[in-house]
C-alpha cells in the first residue's frame, strides 16, 4: 500500500508539474502578443538597400531580361502574358546577364508592389526597422542582411492590364475604360479578367 501511494505522490507532482509549464508558456506567449519587439533606435550603417518590386506597365515598359530580373518576380508582355520567372538574386545580380532589353517585356509583378526598387540613401535605418523583403548592403557593398518589419502598404496608382471591367454596388453595370487595380479598388468593387474571370473585391485583404 506504501509503494501505491508513494506513486500516486509522484504522479499527482507530475501532473502539476505539467500544469504549470503550460500555464507558464501561455503567459510568454501572452506577453510577447502585447509587449511585441521593438527596434532599438541606433542608425545602421547601410549604402543602399534593393527591394524587388512590382515595376512598369504596358504603356511604360521596363528594361531588363528573364536573366537579370529578380528571383519571386513574373514578368508579363504588354498583353499580359506570362513571360518569365526572374533568375537573379536580389542579394547578388548575375553579372553575366545581358544589359540589352528584352523587347518582350513589358512589366514584372513582384510579391511587394510599393515604393523604390533601389533606396538610397537608406537613411536611419538597421536590420530591425528595415522591411521585409528589402535586402540591405554596407559602404564595402556586402549584403547585410533582410528587413525584418513589416512595410505600411501604399497603393500604387497602376492600371491592371488584367482588368477587363469593373461592376461596384449598388448597380451592377459594368465599367469599362477604367484605370484600377486591387488595391485601388472601392471595397465592394468587382474586378473581373478579358476572360470573364473575378479577379478580386475591393477591401478584402489577401491572407
Amino acid at each position: 500500500m506504501a509503494v501505491h501511494k508513494d506513486v500516486s505522490f509522484l504522479a499527482c507532482l507530475l501532473v502539476l508539474g505539467l500544469m504549470f509549464l503550460h500555464v507558464s508558456a501561455t503567459i510568454d506567449q501572452d506577453r510577447d502578443i502585447i509587449n511585441p519587439r521593438l527596434c532599438t533606435r541606433e542608425c545602421g550603417n547601410f549604402s543602399y538597400a534593393i527591394c524587388p518590386r512590382s515595376e512598369g506597365d504596358p504603356r511604360n515598359p521596363i528594361c531588363t531580361t528573364c536573366c537579370a530580373g529578380y528571383k519571386g518576380c513574373h514578368y508579363y508582355s504588354a498583353n499580359g502574358t506570362f513571360i518569365c520567372e526572374g533568375q537573379s538574386d536580389p542579394r547578388k545580380p548575375n553579372e553575366r546577364c545581358s544589359k540589352e532589353c528584352d523587347r518582350k517585356i513589358a512589366y514584372s509583378k513582384c510579391p511587394r508592389s510599393e515604393g523604390p526598387t533601389i533606396i538610397k540613401p537608406t537613411g536611419c535605418t538597421t536590420c530591425c526597422t528595415g522591411y521585409k523583403g528589402c535586402y540591405y548592403y554596407g559602404k564595402d557593398n556586402k549584403f547585410v542582411c533582410e528587413g525584418q518589419s513589416d512595410e505600411p502598404k501604399v497603393c500604387t496608382q497602376q492600371c491592371d492590364p488584367k482588368v477587363a471591367y469593373m461592376t461596384c454596388p449598388p448597380e451592377s453595370a459594368k465599367r469599362t475604360r477604367i484605370c484600377v487595380n486591387c488595391c485601388t479598388a472601392k471595397p465592394g468593387c468587382k474586378l473581373y479578367g478579358h476572360d470573364e474571370s473575378l479577379i478580386c473585391v475591393g477591401g478584402v485583404k489577401g491572407h
